[in-house]
């Protein structure tokens, strides 16, 4: 199918800024898949892209909620840089958990995976609620990760009883393993999943028991 007039649209103010913004900085980038797919630093860019995530509706013109949540969804990956750490970004970053209509958990995905790698100690309360919101879905299975990868047991706790959630079962029995040290007591609460319709919860579900004391 045809990107749409909104995407070109878009796109185009997009690819404008971020070559105008490169060419001043003496990069190569012209286009948000660029940023996306390359292995090279991009620190002059930060501020645009977080101006852009910030107020995506007025800078790309458009009003299709597709071509925004794409648009989101990119500029969060984007995002997803060491150069981002430490910035307005991860502010923005969790203001597209809370947009009216939400963010479809394909796109908001992206913005969780951002905050995983963004997000830091002090910011943990934040996470902590944004994983304990099943509203978002599957969207918020990195939060997951993040909390996990903090070592702390309230976290791993908000992890246990997110499970209970279809959307971030897979995963969330995955990331428990992950926790160091892993504590006694938890096999009751993977144990069930052993036999759960979904044939990637029971394998997690196994390989976790397999690691658990």
């Amino acid at each position: 199918m045809a990107p749409s007039p909104q995407h070109v649209r878009a796109h185009e103010l997009l690819t404008a800024d971020i070559t105008r913004a490169s060419k001043k900085a003496k990069l190569d980038f012209r286009t948000l898949t660029d940023l996306v797919n390359t292995d090279k630093r991009y620190p002059a860019l930060i501020p645009l892209l977080i101006d852009w995530l910030c107020d995506v509706e007025k800078r790309s013109e458009a009003t299709d909620l597709k071509v925004l949540a794409n648009l989101r969804d990119g500029l969060s990956r984007a995002l997803t840089t060491v150069d981002a750490v430490g910035t307005e970004a991860v502010e923005v970053l969790f203001d597209q958990f809370h947009l009216d209509p939400p963010l479809p958990p394909i796109n908001s995905f992206a913005v969780g995976n951002a905050l995983l790698q963004l997000a830091v100690p002090s910011d943990f309360d934040r996470m902590a609620a944004l994983a304990a919101d099943r509203a978002q879905g599957s969207g918020r299975a990195a939060v997951l990760e993040w909390l996990i990868k903090q070592g702390r047991s309230d976290g791993l706790d908000i992890v246990v009883r997110e499970i209970a959630d279809p959307s971030v079962r897979a995963l969330g029995i995955k990331y428990i393993r992950q926790y160091r040290p892993l504590p006694t007591g938890l096999r009751p609460s993977i144990e069930p999943y052993v036999d759960d319709p979904d044939s990637e919860v029971r394998k997690q579900a196994k390989l976790t028991l397999q690691k658990l004391p």
